[in-house]
């Protein structure tokens, strides 16, 4: 099924720049900013969060997927950048967040396959190269290596990135935990890749006891 008429989502394609890569500086940014208002510290300012670079945060939206086939898709947050390109389709351009409960006493699959799988088959942040997910710690606390070890159990549906690695822990900006890169297997309506999608990890959001 296509989209509405006119619907933005039809003007994103691979001869018009897409996927968006987010500057790795604009993510720092925007991490530390999730993790001082998770710990309420509204006054305590982020630097560079300012309205020159970010334009608005978005909860709940409504937005479709890659193909327009479901058009209410509800990210739990986008962060729209002021300064996104193609202004007809900016609806797709931002920092894409969903978030999932973790916990030692539970399995992951609510984290991976409704969580990291929507960025990997082209539910959320299909015109963007990189997404963010936040894993909110419920006590006993889930150690990020079993994170590395469901997604290689659920290889069909994440593909690595290379040499079989699917968690980089090192050069990361605080409080990002990891990153994973995985491959998108479908291409754009209007023509084009999507190349891989980047999503960064963020498991140091520790709910109350």
């Amino acid at each position: 099924m296509i989209g509405p008429h006119g619907s933005p989502a039809k003007l994103i394609s691979g001869e018009v720049g897409f996927p968006q890569e987010i500057s790795p500086n604009i993510l720092a940014v925007v991490v530390k900013a999730l993790h001082q208002a998770w710990l309420h510290e509204p006054d305590d300012l982020v630097e560079g969060f300012t309205s020159d670079v970010f334009e608005e945060v978005n909860r709940g939206a409504n937005l479709s997927n890659y193909n327009q086939s479901v058009i209410n898709k509800q990210p739990d947050l986008v962060i729209r950048l002021a300064n996104a390109p193609l202004v007809n389709a900016r609806r797709y351009v931002g920092i894409f967040v969903e978030a999932k409960i973790v916990s030692a006493k539970k399995g992951l699959s609510l984290y991976t396959k409704d969580g990291v799988a929507r960025f990997v088959r082209g539910d959320y942040a299909w015109a963007m190269q990189d997404s963010l997910m936040i894993a909110y710690q419920k006590t006993p606390h889930r150690a990020l290596k079993t994170l590395d070890a469901k997604l290689k159990k659920e290889v069909t549906l994440f593909a690595a990135h290379k040499d079989g690695i699917y968690l980089e822990a090192s050069g990361l900006p605080t409080p990002v935990s990891a990153k994973s890169t995985h491959h998108r297997q479908w291409t754009y309506s209007a023509g084009g890749q999507p190349g891989v999608i980047r999503i960064w990890h963020l498991w140091a959001f520790a709910l109350p006891d």
